[in-house]
């Protein structure tokens, strides 16, 4: 069988399936962690059933957790067929799964999904978390065919604002247009980075405590960027003078910048091509529109290179990054 979407098998476990055998892998971790507590609760008492994990995990009898850089496959096949001293079904739980020693041997452990009605017959249930999945490897077909694999893959940027949406709401939170932009410009994301800057902002309301703000206010790097995509070179030469010589501000607004011209330069090339397919929040579009108006497809191209090169400018040379900025806003910008 193909891999399967964490959705999928979601869907599977509401209605009380469960596999023998997960393999769970890929860079979003907030993904496996999820599944693994929806499986979890299904083995130990099945879904709908309040405090059944707890009463049937007592002192965690129920439950093992190995590791993959330090076990073999055969102790894992051991662990998974010895009885649960607590009764009902056994958890394993193998981390760093990419790494075990002699993976063929848990080929035994595998098998078809059960159904509510022969769960009883399940001795063992293995998870196992790991990094990636090596399709050339025989083992990994095997596992393809017989097990539940689930790619917990990085989540794509036409999809963040859906998932920005969905982490807010499990903090009863509002986000709006421009904290979105905010947010799904912050380099690297992951849902781990989204929940941890949600978080901030649910303890004190305000944007200032976001990764990528600008001299201690959400609102500077976005005044920067629209006086230096509006081609104001005096307002722009005026915002750099506050942050130039901070890294601590100037890169993650740098990241920020290049989001936007990479966007910009998307949407431009619809534009020219008179189709619509890029996804992006409603309030973003407009703002780029509006900037795309004093640009050529020519001159962003140009920019995205140049950024390129100062990225490694500020990170790797001893150029005076006042300097570096500054060109760069001559170069692009007309005086106001």
């Amino acid at each position: 069988m193909p891999k399967l979407e964490a959705k999928v098998v979601q869907r599977e476990l509401d209605q009380g399936f469960l596999w023998p055998v997960y393999w769970l892998f890929g860079p979003e971790k907030m993904k496996s962690r999820e599944l693994l507590k929806r499986i979890r609760r299904l083995a130990f008492g099945g879904s709908g059933e309040t405090n059944s994990e707890a009463s049937s995990n007592i002192f965690g009898l129920a439950e093992e957790v190995l590791d993959g850089t330090e076990t073999d496959a055969s102790e894992i096949v051991d662990a998974a067929q010895s009885p649960s001293l607590g009764g009902g079904i056994r958890l394993i739980v193998v981390r760093d799964a990419h790494l075990l020693k002699n993976p063929d041997a848990i080929t035994s452990l595998m098998g078809p999904k059960v159904g509510p009605e022969n769960r009883g017959q399940l001795m063992s249930v293995c998870v196992f978390l790991s990094k990636d999945l090596d399709g050339r490897k025989k083992f990994s077909k095997t596992l393809l065919e017989r097990a539940a694999v689930v790619a917990c893959e990085e989540i794509a940027e036409p999809d963040r604002e859906a998932w920005i949406h969905y982490l807010a709401k499990r903090k009863d939170l509002v986000v709006s247009p421009e904290l979105i932009l905010q947010l799904s410009s912050i380099d690297p994301w992951s849902l781990d980075a989204m929940d941890q800057e949600l978080e901030k902002y649910s303890l004190c309301r305000s944007p200032d405590v976001l990764l990528g703000s600008l001299s201690g206010s959400a609102t500077g790097g976005e005044a920067f960027l629209n006086a230096f995509f509006s081609k104001n070179l005096a307002e722009t030469l005026r915002h750099v003078e506050g942050f130039a010589y901070r890294p601590d501000e100037a890169l993650p607004l740098l990241g920020l910048f290049a989001w936007n011209v990479r966007h910009l330069a998307l949407l431009m090339a619809e534009q020219k091509a008179g189709t619509r397919t890029l996804k992006m929040n409603p309030y973003v579009v407009e703002r780029l529109r509006k900037w795309s108006v004093k640009w050529t497809v020519a001159e962003v191209l140009s920019l995205q290179a140049d950024l390129a090169e100062m990225d490694r400018e500020l990170k790797q040379t001893p150029l005076l990054p006042l300097g570096s900025w500054s060109s760069l806003a001559m170069k692009f910008c007309t005086a106001a």
